[in-house]
């Protein structure tokens, strides 16, 4: 957040797993205005489950975890000082509910696409209107 970024610069701003550690609505509005006209913002991210479907994707998605955990590393649980660093990593996280994002995406990226995802994710993909 403490780039300065230039306006208007760049055709394609993308971020991965980075924005529940920053304040929301001021990186989505830093990033909008990076954007060339026509510019395109990619956004994949982690959001916080809230309501009834959620709560019910909630056991597909442990599940689907827990197998990709065991594919990937052979072990349910990673080692303790992993998971010890992962808590330190997360204090500090802050995850937004599917409807903040659609709400901030309402107000700072009119006709965004914003697609949930399994474990957690969602995206987000915004065009910059080009000028006319």
């Amino acid at each position: 957040m403490s780039l300065d970024l230039p306006p208007g610069e760049f055709d394609c701003v993308a971020s991965i797993a980075t924005l529940h550690h920053l304040p929301l609505r001021e990186a989505l509005k830093k990033m909008k205005a990076a954007l060339k006209p026509g510019g395109i913002l990619l956004i994949l991210d982690l959001y916080k489950a809230s309501g009834l479907r959620d709560t019910l994707m909630n056991p597909v998605a442990i599940a689907v975890s827990v197998a990709l955990r065991l594919i990937h590393h052979r072990r349910l649980l990673p080692p303790r000082d992993v998971r010890a660093a992962w808590k330190a990593h997360e204090q500090h996280d802050i995850y937004p509910t599917i409807a903040e994002v659609q709400s901030l995406c309402h107000d700072l990226l009119p006709s965004a696409q914003i697609k949930k995802h399994l474990l957690w994710r969602y995206s987000i993909i915004w065009q910059k209107p080009a000028l006319m």
